[in-house]
């Protein structure tokens, strides 16, 4: 099971934490990263709910197996908006 999360992109400055996580993104390619993977670089919760929520990031909800037991994670991956954001 898979759903993603956007929304439509705002105007806004990037501070510099935001910028750093989206190149961490950027640099993960198309597959992106995992909400643990980010967490663990140090990126918020809060602040990957602002990139998700300014249309800079989207956030795929998955599930995997693993033995008996379902496991669910978050990959986060960047949008062409977040692109143009760290370019800019």
């Amino acid at each position: 099971m898979s759903q993603t999360i956007t929304a439509t992109p705002r105007e806004r400055h990037l501070s510099a934490k935001r910028r750093w996580a989206l190149e961490i993104l950027a640099a993960a390619g198309v597959r992106g990263c995992t909400g643990a993977t980010l967490l663990a670089h140090g990126v918020s919760v809060d602040m990957l709910a602002d990139l998700v929520h300014d249309g800079l990031a989207t956030a795929h909800r998955q599930t995997m197996r693993v033995g008996r037991r379902k496991i669910q994670f978050a990959r986060i991956m960047i949008t062409d908006a977040g692109r143009r954001a760290i370019e800019d």
